[in-house]
């Protein structure tokens, strides 16, 4: 098994783009099933989705730079369902159900992408929104929240020192270790 230093990682970021979304499966499995029901009887609804924060005095625009986090929207732009994770999600058992998913749903998904967004900074605050089907622009809810989530932690690692990120991590691990 491959153990990943995570204090190292963080701590050396010497590539051009560490990718917060990689996969379009990292959603909310309860996202998914709700997907393929506004598919089926709610195709043509167009809605917007936006993320705002409401702690003012969390000014993430501030906290955020604007450019890491259009680069990071614009890769999960990218990110399609790969062959494998629809051969998974049409192929598995949930909650002992086979072919939860319709195969037409499936289809479906080997076409899907994030639709564009809408950036704006506003009083020291980002809000994003997202236009679209109501198909596409939902998809963007736990994305959008992972993305900020993880460039405001990153953020926060700024100017630590090695050694304080491995203790930091350390710990982490251990609290992990004491739940199992």
């Amino acid at each position: 098994m491959t153990v990943t230093d995570i204090a190292t990682r963080t701590y050396n970021h010497g590539w051009r783009l560490d990718p917060i979304i990689r996969s379009l499966l990292d959603t909310d499995f309860y996202k998914l099933l709700m997907l393929q029901m506004i598919r089926a009887f709610h195709p043509e609804v167009r809605v917007t989705f936006s993320l705002i924060n409401r702690s003012r005095h969390i000014r993430l625009a501030e906290i955020v730079d604007e450019g890491e986090l259009r680069a990071q929207l614009d890769h999960a732009r990218e990110v399609r369902f790969s062959k494998k994770e629809l051969i998974w999600l049409a192929g598995n058992s949930f909650y002992g159900k086979t072919q939860m998913f319709s195969p037409d749903f499936i289809a479906w998904l080997a076409d899907f992408r994030l639709p564009e967004y809408d950036l704006r900074r506003i009083d020291g605050q980002y809000e994003l929104h997202f236009d679209g089907a109501w198909t596409h622009a939902t998809m963007w809810e736990t994305p959008a929240l992972a993305i900020i989530n993880e460039l405001r932690a990153r953020r926060a690692m700024v100017g630590q020192k090695r050694f304080s990120l491995d203790v930091l991590y350390a710990r982490a691990k251990a609290k992990m270790w004491d739940k199992v």
